[in-house]
This record gives C-alpha cells, structure tokens and sequence, in this order.
C-alpha cells in the first residue's frame, strides 16, 4: 500500500447529501448514482482527506504521465488547491476477494487508519457474470472491515467498471449491459440495507455515452479492456466530483487536449447530476 499527499474540502453536509443521493435512487435499474436533479452542494472547509482505492489493474493502468487514476485523483485535487492524502492497494488481475486474501486489502481495512473515502472496484467483469460471488465478497469480507476503516461521515464509493469490448458470453451488448446495471444496483442496494453510506461511481454509463458518440476507442486500448488517458482521466473526473461533491466541469485539461477534456468532464458532470 502507498500513500502519497493531494487535497480536499471536508463537510457533513456534503456527506449526508451523497448518501441521500444513494437512498433515494436504490431502485433505479442503472445503480446507485448521485444524479439527476438532486445537486451535491460543495463543501467549504479545507480539511484534509483520506481515501483508499482498492482495484486492479482497470483502476492502476497508467497514463502516458506515468499516472494512475488515483494519482490524477490527487492531481486534480492539488491543482484545485484542495488537501488529499492517497493510499492505494492496486493487484493486476485480482477479485477484491484476492487482493483481500493475499494481505494488503486485509490490512489497509484493519482500522489502525480510517478513510474519508474508500472506493472499491472489482474485477473487470466479475459484476456482470457472478454478481453473487461480487456480493459475498463485499457482503461477508469487506463489509465489516468498511464499518470500522470508515471515519465518522466517510462513504464507500464502488466503481462501476465499463463493459469490455467483446461481450462473450453475453448474447449481446444490450444483455451485457444490463447484467452490469443490475449487478451493481443489487450491490448497492445490498450495502445500503447495513446502513453502509455507499454511492456508485457511474463509469459504465459514462462510457457508454462516450461510445455512442464515436466509438470505444478513445476510451479503450486495443486489448479491449484497458483504460487509455483519456479513460483515465474521466474516471478520476468522476471520481474527484463524488470525493469532493463539486461538479468536474472546471477541472484543468492536465494531459488531455482541451477539446477532448472539456467533452469528458461534460460526460462526468452529467452523469453525476451536474
């Protein structure tokens, strides 16, 4: 596990719209999203944050900066003059049960050090094919863990990965997708019924009104899973407006043209209700 210092507002309020955010779209067939009309309200205080992502590779896979997602995380934060603190247990190719397993999960989540944020994403297509075994894993693994890695106030945030190009075997991309919006709805409403303060990241769907403009290529390397730059820097636009309850429509272009960075961030910021 690595911990790097970045930025952040830290408000009660902003928290406890989140999770309103959560409760009051549990049955949306997409998932737990805070969007819509329900606006987040930004934080004023200028605390520092914590936040833990735990992933794999569809989270660690660096940027041409030498940057993963949560390092632009904290990038975006610093550039915005806001305080985070990272740490990361990032395993290629591991289930969270995995990376659970193998240590580093199990001791980042022990407690001796508690989060404002924890963002979760599985494996690429676990979700989707054996959503069951995605819910024990939270359910009977993590979910205690959550409780008491959490600071008061914090949130869990689950990243909702993208579909992968090849669909197999779904019959279809239609069927694919919402085996991954159902999936993720169950595990969130799940989570919600313990009275874990849990949002779902929408990168799924934003991905998908990516590709319906023009294709998954520039959010898709050719292997058909991995995140280009571009990928990389939606999701952590994605991921800076539920850390900090701020719309990423502002946010600086770091290493992405302008043109392209400013579609992005509009493909966040609406997604995420702004």
């Amino acid at each position: 596990m690595s911990r790097t210092d970045g930025a952040a507002p830290h408000d009660d309020g902003v928290m406890r719209k989140l999770l309103a955010l959560v409760v009051l779209g549990a049955t949306a067939a997409a998932g737990l999203v805070a969007s819509g009309s329900q606006s987040v309200v930004a934080s004023t205080s200028s605390q520092a944050m914590d936040v833990l992502f735990v992933g794999n590779s569809l989270i660690g896979t660096p940027a041409r900066t030498g940057e993963d997602t949560p390092d632009v995380v904290r990038r975006l934060a610093r550039d915005t003059g806001r305080t985070i603190r990272v740490a990361k247990v990032i395993r290629y190719g591991s289930t969270l049960q995995k990376s659970w397993d193998a240590g580093p999960a199990r001791r980042a989540l022990n407690g001796s050090v508690r989060y404002d944020v924890i963002v979760l994403q599985e494996y690429s297509t676990l979700v989707a094919l054996d959503p069951a075994r995605a819910e024990d894993t939270l359910l009977r693994t993590y979910a205690p863990a959550l409780t008491r890695a959490l600071k008061p106030g914090g949130r869990i945030v689950l990243f909702k990965n993208w579909a992968v190009v090849k669909s197999a075997p779904f019959a279809s991309r239609a069927e694919y997708l919402r085996a991954i919006n159902s999936g993720y709805a169950r595990l969130a409403g799940e989570m919600a019924a313990l009275s874990l303060p849990i949002v779902v990241a929408p990168i799924s769907d934003e991905f998908e009104a990516v590709r319906a403009r023009g294709g998954a290529g520039p959010l898709i390397v050719p292997d058909g899973k991995h995140p280009t730059g571009q990928a990389i820097y939606l999701d952590a636009a994605t991921l800076y407006g539920l850390i900090f309850g701020r719309s990423p429509r502002d946010l600086p272009d770091l290493f992405i043209p302008t043109a392209a960075a400013a579609r992005l961030r509009e493909v966040a910021a609406t997604a995420l209700g702004y």
